[in-house]
């Protein structure tokens, strides 16, 4: 199934991409003299070596170590624009069209590289054919900054990211699934096709302190437009819903042949009725930043009975040409504008607060190991504290096992920290399990370290208090990608 999958979709983008390929083989042309495609030894499934094609982005006669390391001399300037958008991977269809390479799979390594695996891991590794992109490849896509700020650039990678990216390519196969496969795609896809260049202004922007500060004080200071502001917003909402409800039900075609000439009264009509409805039943005005359940359950009932009106005093005055689907889908389609437009509000207060009083913190999403009491004491001090986010739980209890524990799923046994499926996007691992017997305890830490996360544990369950974060004993692991 996997190779089919491989083989319908890289005949599908060559295809595709057929267009692009000739555009960025004349740009390498022009840019300097020599081959479109680079060709390098690399080895493959069970060993085997194969040639791996890649968009050249070096000068032909350019010759050095087998590592790209930050802003490359060697590299043309086509080259850097192919390599940061890693255009210059999509040559590998070819690769993979022909068999040598998968779509997803562990990275293929040059033979020197391949020779310094352990052979157990190596055994492993190349029992499955290579892939373009994998879990590992988007976890170490600033691979060359990193190798830049080394002292030793080959050192840095023999000793330490070989060693991590291996141990992530046989999780890989441990747990190698089509749903992860399509995971990895997906990831791929999105990393490497938003562009990020033309949105980094906006982005600086966005990211600018100052900005949000301003946002909160707006947002928080009572104001004498405040009410009347929260009116508009409301009305504007009532009708463009209307609006709405007319294109959902009579299509593009229809939606304004299809109107009444009285159409805009009835919608002007009920615009009023709405925010009538919305005064007499106490729907707060100028305090959208606390909105919660309760203010839901009045907009629904303010949303009901406006609904009940409008449809009344139109039957009554026998407008029969306002469409019976429109008065019965408006008030919904109400409830649903107005419900999103104050949670926009809150979400943005809540975000600009937390920059402006300092308490946006880098996400630290953390996988806990243990469902018991220490781990309910680990999420109640950590949860969205911080920047702390619990993904989720593992216990090796098969009993506790597709629970929820102070919301928090329960997602299997301890052996699933090595699934690079699951644990994708997380960045740290609690043992929060003080009852393991020694044994099991290193088990684990063992586990949780071949995650390649950074790993924590706490003590014991009574030294946990809710305000406590995971306390003292950190476990060495691998530094964080």
């Amino acid at each position: 199934m996997k190779r089919l999958l491989d083989l319908l979709l890289s005949a599908l983008g060559l295809v595709l991409l057929a267009p692009l390929f000739a555009l960025i083989a004349l740009a390498i042309k022009l840019d300097s003299p020599g081959p479109v495609f680079f060709r390098q030894q690399r080895v493959g499934r069970h060993g085997a070596p194969f040639r791996i094609y890649k968009f050249r982005t070096m000068a032909v006669a350019a010759a050095g170590r087998e590592i790209t390391v930050g802003a490359d001399p060697r590299i043309t300037r086509v080259g850097a624009v192919l390599r940061r958008t890693k255009l210059d991977e999509l040559a590998q269809l070819i690769d993979v069209f022909r068999g040598t390479m998968s779509l997803v799979g562990p990275r293929p390594e040059v033979p020197r590289y391949v020779a310094m695996y352990p052979p157990a891991q190596r055994e492993r590794v190349l029992s499955v054919r290579p892939g373009i992109t994998d879990f590992t490849s988007l976890r170490f896509r600033d691979e060359s900054e990193r190798l830049a700020r080394a002292a030793d650039p080959e050192r840095e990678y023999v000793d330490v990211i070989l060693p991590e990216k291996l141990q992530s390519a046989v999780n890989y196969v441990d747990h190698a699934t089509l749903g992860h496969d399509v995971q990895a795609l997906r990831l791929t896809l999105r990393t490497v096709f938003v562009p990020r260049g033309p949105l980094q202004k906006v982005n600086d922007v966005m990211q600018d302190p100052d900005l949000w500060r301003r946002v909160d004080g707006w947002m928080s200071r009572a104001h004498v437009w405040r009410n009347l502001l929260a009116h508009a917003a409301d009305a504007l909402v009532v009708y463009a819903c209307w609006h709405f409800t007319y294109l959902f039900r009579l299509g593009f075609e229809r939606w304004q042949p299809g109107r009444p000439w009285y159409d805009g009264f009835v919608v002007l009509g009920a615009v009023v009725m709405y925010l009538v409805t919305l005064r007499v039943s106490g729907v707060r005005r100028s305090l959208w930043r606390f909105f919660g359940f309760d203010e839901f359950r009045r907009l629904s009932i303010a949303c009901a009975w406006a609904g009940v009106v409008v449809a009344v005093v139109v039957l009554m005055a026998q407008l029969v040409a306002v469409p019976r689907a429109v008065l019965l889908l408006h008030p919904v389609f109400v409830l649903l504008g107005l419900t999103l437009l104050r949670m926009a509000f809150r979400l943005t207060w809540e975000h600009a607060h937390a920059v402006a009083t300092g308490e946006d913190q880098e996400r630290k999403l953390a996988i806990v190991l243990g469902a018991g009491v220490a781990a309910r004491r680990v999420i109640a001090g950590l949860h969205g504290r911080q920047g702390w986010h619990v993904l989720m739980l593992l216990d090796d209890d098969p009993a506790m096992q597709g629970m929820r524990i102070a919301g928090v799923p329960v997602m299997g046994g301890f052996d699933r920290v090595r699934d690079p499926g699951l644990t994708v996007g997380a960045t740290h691992v609690i043992l929060a399990a003080p009852g393991l017997t020694p044994e099991e305890r290193e088990r684990a830490l063992t586990l949780a370290r071949h995650s390649g996360l950074a790993v924590m544990s706490v003590a014991d369950a009574d030294d946990l208090q809710p305000q406590v974060v995971a306390r003292a004993e950190t476990a060495p692991a691998p530094a964080e990608p």
